[in-house]
């Protein structure tokens, strides 16, 4: 990817619009309706074959406080200035590192953000508010799925009713969507300096040239796909880890990159190499390629021929045994702490960086008390998943 030359006055527009928006997932779905009530023209790009982004198949939690009607409801009182609070108080190993003019705004705009999503469609299940982490005041409410409609909502999962509103609600108020559409420059007055323009992505084959008459929008997720980049923060990170949300889309860090390339600066990294969140958690199901905790891939899902395997979900982690890529014990398997993430990428029998994979051994008598099939579609035998008679030929 590079910030290809270009003379403003000599480019060719394939589609022009007052705001564009890169990125049609939890950001930038918002980010087009809002441009659409305040009156300007708007063209949505994403790369995937459909909506959503990682929010489609989300848990579809939304923590926003601060006296939200839904908190109302249900009699709990809060307010601006405890939301911030919440969010800033150094005592709290992620809070401490936040900045604390973007927690003011934040915290300003959650009622207003709920209200918003109230308004375009979203709907909320009917249950009080419980207290997230980190949290003094119940504040996080549940999104419904979209439908029962295996095809609308990807894999069943909460966030469908967050992407699949909001993409109606954008579709009825004229945003115009542009999918299969990947960023790959952002076009300036002149090559490396002046008012952006516009952007340039790739289509079939060929570039497409969107003007942008008053703004582009970047919301392209993260960059946690991209192994590069993500190393710059914790070089462990290696080709072996998976992120949440794949095999449906990714995080390339398209946009970072090239707001990078023309002078932003990324904030609100430390999280990623001071253990303050969970940049990086324990699997939750076993013997497939993509076991993120909260994101089991069910079989009728129209993504699943990628995904390979729901995975085995582990209840009782004392039922296997963790052994790294020589074999070895390593760590205590029910430990869920940094201690265990920080075992599983240093403790690979090698020289190499990473902690290189990672193998659940189990028997019969497991298989029982876990109540598994370790049978496809639970599991994926090309590769993650083997059965032996003995350990010795489990072992080749």
């Amino acid at each position: 990817m590079s910030q290809r030359d270009s003379d403003a006055t000599k480019v060719s527009w394939d589609y022009a619009a007052d705001v564009v928006v890169v990125g049609a997932g939890a950001a930038g779905l918002p980010a087009s309706v809002m441009a659409r009530d305040l009156g300007v023209t708007v063209i949505a790009i994403d790369e995937n074959h459909d909506i959503g982004g990682h929010a489609m198949v989300s848990g579809g939690r939304l923590p926003l406080g601060g006296g939200t009607s839904f908190q109302k409801k249900f009699g709990i009182e809060d307010s601006v200035d405890q939301v911030f609070l919440d969010h800033t108080t150094h005592l709290q190993p992620q809070a401490k590192y936040s900045d604390r003019d973007l927690i003011r705004v934040w915290a300003e705009e959650n009622v207003p953000t709920f209200e918003f999503l109230v308004e375009n469609g979203v709907k909320f299940k009917d249950t009080a508010p419980i207290i997230a982490p980190n949290e003094t005041v119940p504040r996080l409410a549940i999104i419904r799925p979209f439908s029962d409609n295996i095809n609308e909502t990807i894999n069943g999962r909460n966030g469908s009713g967050l992407a699949r509103h909001l993409e109606a609600s954008a579709q009825s108020k004229g945003v115009k969507f542009l999918l299969r559409h990947k960023l790959t420059s952002i076009i300036r007055e002149s090559p490396t300096s002046g008012r952006v323009l516009g952007i340039r992505a790739a289509f079939q084959g060929r570039d497409v040239n969107i003007q942008a008459r008053r703004g582009v929008i970047l919301a392209t997720g993260g960059h946690t796909s991209n192994v590069e980049f993500r190393r710059m923060f914790d070089p462990r990170l290696t080709e072996e880890y998976q992120t949440a949300g794949e095999p449906w889309s990714k995080q390339n860090g398209d946009g970072e990159i090239l707001a990078l390339a023309i002078g932003a600066s990324l904030w609100a990294t430390a999280n990623q190499n001071t253990e303050g969140g969970r940049a990086v958690s324990k699997t939750k199901h076993i013997g497939c390629r993509y076991g993120y905790v909260s994101l089991r891939w069910r079989p009728d899902s129209p993504m699943f021929h990628l995904a390979g395997a729901s995975g085995l979900t582990v209840n009782d982690w004392q039922n296997v045994i963790l052994v790294n890529q020589v074999g070895l014990r390593f760590w205590d398997e029910l430990d869920d702490s940094y201690a265990f993430i920080n075992a599983a990428l240093g403790l690979n029998g090698s020289a190499t960086n990473g902690g290189g994979p990672i193998w659940a051994i189990f028997d019969a008598e497991a298989v029982e008390r876990e109540k598994w099939d370790p049978t496809p579609p639970n599991v994926d035998p090309n590769g993650w998943f083997f059965t032996a008679d003995t350990i010795t030929e489990l072992a080749h």
